[in-house]
């Protein structure tokens, strides 16, 4: 397996050039990284609660259709590159199996402006 500690695989995560969350099985967010950049959505009361609570209610439905897609295996990456206010985001949205291939959450990835491959 591996033999990092938890402050290892926690520093390696936050030096990641993206933001990272995890939302488990149920669809509950239980981890995000590079918390000082985020938005006031994401505030650590949503940590163990359904990450829906971290959108506007008017995102619910997409939300949940990108989590059904890779839940029920219709999809393991759903992509998707937006802009606003002149700013470029990439969001990536990847299914997290076990090795028996059950699903067991999703990991979304957000990259931003220069971070994002082949934009500027």
């Amino acid at each position: 397996m591996n033999s990092m500690t938890t402050e290892q695989l926690l520093a390696v995560l936050e030096a990641l050039p993206m933001e990272l969350a995890f939302i488990d099985e149920k669809d509950n967010l239980r981890f995000w990284n590079r918390e000082a950049e985020r938005g006031p959505a994401w505030q650590t009361s949503c940590l163990d609660n359904p990450v829906q609570a971290c959108h506007k209610e008017t995102s619910h439905a997409a939300v949940n259709a990108v989590i059904a897609k890779l839940r029920d295996g219709g999809k393991d990456v759903v992509d998707r590159v937006v802009t606003s206010d002149g700013k470029v985001k990439r969001l990536r949205w990847i299914a997290v199996r076990n090795e028996a291939g059950e699903y067991m959450g999703t990991l979304e990835m957000i990259q931003h402006g220069s971070e994002v491959a082949g934009r500027q």
